[in-house]
């Protein structure tokens, strides 16, 4: 059984490297969702990450459990993996959702704060 435990962890280690951006995503959203308040972009893009987040970890024990324990048969493991993809699927497209829509609302932002300076210097000049 001990040597079962280096693949473990080495197992782990790998998927909390594969794991880390999704999480500084997350904060990074929680961040802006305590700032801006409950809008539609951030806790879409909150979600989704969430959703890849989840799917990142199930996908890591799956793959344990069938590598190391090999508890089950591989199609059980290609199913569930199958349906893993498509929620990260789905958590990704939620997450370019929400990134799109921040990012029309920031150059809808800078689009009118540029009109508005562009207005000011015009009377200033003339």
């Amino acid at each position: 059984m001990e040597s079962d435990v280096a693949p473990v962890i080495i197992q782990l280690l790998t998927g909390l490297f594969y794991a880390i951006p999704t999480i500084i995503f997350i904060v990074i959203s929680i961040y802006y969702l305590m700032k801006i308040g409950s809008k539609t972009d951030g806790v879409l893009i909150l979600i989704g990450n969430i959703i890849l987040f989840l799917s990142i970890v199930v996908n890591q024990i799956l793959f344990i459990q069938l590598s190391v324990y090999q508890s089950w048969d591989g199609y059980y493991y290609s199913y569930i993996s199958t349906a893993l993809s498509i929620l990260s699927f789905i958590g990704s497209i939620l997450f370019v959702i929400g990134v799109f829509l921040l990012m029309k609302k920031v150059i809808k932002t800078k689009s009118l704060t540029g009109t508005i300076i562009d207005s000011v210097t015009e009377d200033t000049t003339s």
